[in-house]
């Protein structure tokens, strides 16, 4: 009786222990969007703030300097070349979409291949873009 006892604690605490560890990966993979999309809404915030800075003080070459702005992302540049603002960063799992979502499905969100700014849907948009800017990175232009 007391084998029988045991076994059926011995099922239930593997049963939970089991269930535990689908919680925490299912926490982690909600910590993890959640900080892809802050990430996605403080590069939006950052871009607003670059457009209002430079509505004010225009500059067709160059960068703004964060500390201009008080606020930088981490991993967010900027560069204005021919009076087009370059808003740029590392890519990484579920940003593109996340920025996407953040703004509205914008248009002028794409990723760098060979030198080229590439949409959403994978296709050029026949811009070139600055040799700063590395390729694989995401880029909203403006």
């Amino acid at each position: 009786m007391g084998y029988l006892i045991l076994a059926i604690f011995t099922s239930l605490l593997l049963l939970a222990s089991g269930s535990l560890q689908r919680d925490n990966a299912t926490s982690e993979a909600a910590y993890t969007q959640g900080t892809i999309n802050q990430q996605a809404t403080d590069t939006m915030r950052y871009l607003n703030s670059l457009v209002d800075y430079l509505y004010q003080h225009p500059i067709s070459d160059g960068s703004v300097p964060d500390a201009q702005l008080g606020f930088t992302p981490p991993g967010v540049k900027n560069i204005i070349q021919s009076g087009r603002l370059w808003v740029y960063q590392p890519n990484q799992h579920g940003l593109l979409r996340a920025l996407a979502t953040a703004s509205s499905q914008s248009a002028f969100i794409g990723t760098v291949k060979s030198r080229r700014l590439v949409d959403l849907s994978g296709l050029d948009m026949q811009v070139s873009v600055p040799s700063q800017i590395p390729d694989g990175y995401i880029v909203y232009l403006n």
